[in-house]
């Protein structure tokens, strides 16, 4: 799960006379921008239920038919919109004319990696610090290569990394360089060559089965999130250029998305929420079904109907979209530190407590936001450019 911020929806709010379509292209990134914020906030509370199961007893929501691990959705939301986001990213590199496909595909994997990999280490450093401290090292059986490189480990099932909720971003990685190799042997059709090899290597993990540790993410369905990302962005691409506009299509796809992940609540998941399975390579083909088609639904609808975000909760969507990175990774540890807060102060209930993890989760990632992650992307490069998304797109 890995955001992409822009300020271009904030500069055409302060510009009411801007033209319509740069005010429905911030639109439609403030309305994706919402979207990591829910979905950041599903995985908190998914992790936050967990928690307090372990600690508080049984909390009343987790007994309310299949409320208890749900929240593991919003990462099938978080992939359906890097699909989106990145694949754009992607082709706008591809449409610099001034620069070579070799220096084209640099520079996108440059931001992508530099994007990732700081805060993830820095967390990681964290936690691993506190397991040196407590001198569990040998306990721990710690996988290097998930845990520093985010690659595939050799181990069946396949390891996660250290920082548990780091096991997407070895699926976000694969999409990266799989773009940036396209980006540079195939620039102009970038996206859609990404598109054909994805699906090709799903077909071909479906044909001859995927039991190997890499085998799992390479072949994993669970990657066709990003593909209807990426369907998503060049369909809207072809919608920009043709300047169609399908508000009330996109808010009917949107509800459609919405009705259909909320009624799994009552029909059930199986064990499609539990990362142990998609890394064992099972239910994965569940998850795509009763997860990944209603969030591409979701994500396309938003992106589509453009909502205006200007009310005051709106905007704090928003913001904790753009906070989502963080949000995401400060999880575990925030959930660590309300655990201990719940040993020494109490807890005044388990639903309570559901809660107050989730508003630590917050708290935690707004503050890494702020102080640790935006200083860092200004140190790497200027990420705050808008992402003109109105650009010729290949």
């Amino acid at each position: 799960m890995v955001k992409h911020q822009t300020n271009s929806g904030a500069a055409n709010r302060s510009r009411p006379d801007s033209g319509s379509k740069a005010q429905g292209d911030g639109a439609r990134l403030l309305g994706v921008q919402a979207l990591r914020a829910v979905g950041a906030l599903l995985v908190a509370w998914a992790h936050a239920i967990d928690e307090v199961q372990g600690s508080l007893g049984n909390p009343l929501q987790a007994r309310f038919f299949y409320f208890e691990n749900f929240g593991s959705s919003g990462l099938d939301i978080f992939f359906v919109i890097s699909g989106f986001v990145v694949s754009l990213v992607a082709a706008r590199a591809a449409n610099r004319d001034k620069e070579s496909s070799g220096s084209s595909a640099v520079h996108f994997l440059s931001r992508r990696i530099t994007r990732i990999f700081p805060l993830f280490l820095m967390i990681t450093a964290f936690l691993l610090a506190r397991v040196l401290k407590a001198g569990r090292l040998h306990e721990a059986k710690i996988s290097w290569l998930p845990t520093l490189l985010l690659l595939p480990s050799f181990d069946f099932p396949a390891s996660g990394p250290l920082l548990s909720l780091g096991w997407s971003l070895i699926f976000e990685l694969y999409f990266y360089l799989l773009l940036a190799a396209f980006l540079l042997f195939t620039k102009r059709s970038v996206v859609r060559s990404t598109v054909t090899f994805l699906c090709g290597m799903v077909a071909l993990g479906l044909i001859a089965g995927f039991r190997h540790p890499l085998l799992i993410f390479w072949m994993n369905p669970l990657i066709l999130e990003f593909v209807f990302g990426c369907l998503i962005g060049l369909l809207f691409d072809r919608c920009s250029k043709a300047n169609l506009s399908f508000g009330r299509l996109g808010l009917g796809l949107a509800a459609l998305g919405v009705a259909l992940l909320a009624a799994t609540v009552f029909t059930g998941y199986g064990a499609a929420s539990a990362a142990t399975s998609i890394l064992a390579g099972q239910d994965c083909w569940l998850r795509v079904a009763v997860w990944g088609l209603p969030s591409a639904l979701l994500v396309g609808g938003v992106i589509f109907c453009a909502p205006a975000m200007r009310s005051v909760p709106a905007r704090l969507l928003v913001f904790l979209g753009d906070a989502s990175y963080s949000i995401y990774l400060c999880t575990i540890p925030a959930l660590d530190v309300i655990r201990r807060f719940w040993r020494h102060f109490g807890s005044p209930g388990a639903d309570v407590g559901v809660f107050q993890g989730i508003l630590s989760c917050v708290v935690a990632g707004v503050v890494c936001y702020l102080i640790v992650e935006r200083p860092l992307m200004r140190f790497f490069h200027n990420w705050y450019k808008p992402i003109p998304f109105h650009a010729k797109q290949a």
